[in-house]
């Protein structure tokens, strides 16, 4: 009920839902692996349509629960499975927010998650194979293609070079977090300029975000301060 209800659109009760699931997936992951294939299928869009959402603290929790549920699936049994069943839809439900402008600001957090999802391929993590037949030799050469592919569809107007390039930084960058970020921005770039579009305020939105984080780190640390901050002058905003 509670993930019909949050599917459907009902903010409130929705967001009470992502707080619990990302609860449950820090504190007791294991209780989430015995739900049954159906009902676990039903978690995994409500994930995917949380973090696809225009609602920056629903999106944002999102991309959180997906992080946290990647790397607490290291090295467990059902690991492969998942691999098998999730990895490439989630791959292409992060890369349908980045290039979305309605998602911008939340690069960060975005690309903390593709950065993983490559990384586990490259480390050659996942042991099933992503592909059928004879589409590919391995896993990593088979995401390479899925991704270039990917890119080539959503965008016609991007040279062959580009997205080769943008690829294999996917791979080279990945354990590098700031590397793999700039990476990732300079890609969206260059999409803006093969559109033709305004890049006047591509990252604007991003950048707003990252002073009100840095605003509310250095308030967070100015109130365990004693003598910095009246108590009295701080808003409730501020608190929250």
């Amino acid at each position: 009920k509670a993930v019909v209800s949050t599917q459907s659109g009902h903010y409130g009760r929705g967001t009470n839902f992502y707080l619990l699931l990302e609860a449950i997936n820090h504190h007791c992951f294991l209780a989430l692996l015995q739900i049954q294939a159906d009902k676990f299928k039903l978690i995994m869009d409500s994930i995917v349509w949380a973090f696809k959402h225009t609602m920056r603290n629903v999106a944002e929790t999102g991309l959180n629960i997906i992080l946290v549920m990647l790397q607490n699936l290291d090295g467990k049994d059902v690991a492969q499975s998942f691999y098998s069943t999730y990895f490439l839809n989630i791959l292409q439900h992060i890369f349908s927010v980045i290039t979305d402008t309605t998602h911008a600001g939340q690069l960060t957090n975005q690309s903390k998650v593709l950065a993983y999802m490559y990384g586990v391929v490259d480390q050659n993590k996942i042991t099933v194979n992503l592909y059928q037949g004879n589409e590919a030799n391995d896993n990593i050469q088979y995401v390479k293609n899925y991704t270039q592919d990917l890119m080539k569809k959503a965008f016609p107007n991007l040279q062959m070079m580009q997205v080769q390039v943008f690829v294999d930084g996917l791979f080279a960058l990945n354990n590098d977090p700031q590397a793999f970020r700039e990476h990732l921005r300079d890609f969206l770039v260059q999409i803006k300029e093969c559109a033709g579009e305004d890049m006047s305020d591509l990252f604007l939105t991003e950048r707003q975000e990252e002073l009100r984080q840095a605003a509310a780190s250095k308030l967070k640390y100015q109130m365990t301060v004693p003598g910095i901050i009246n108590p009295h002058e701080v808003t409730e905003e501020m608190n929250d």
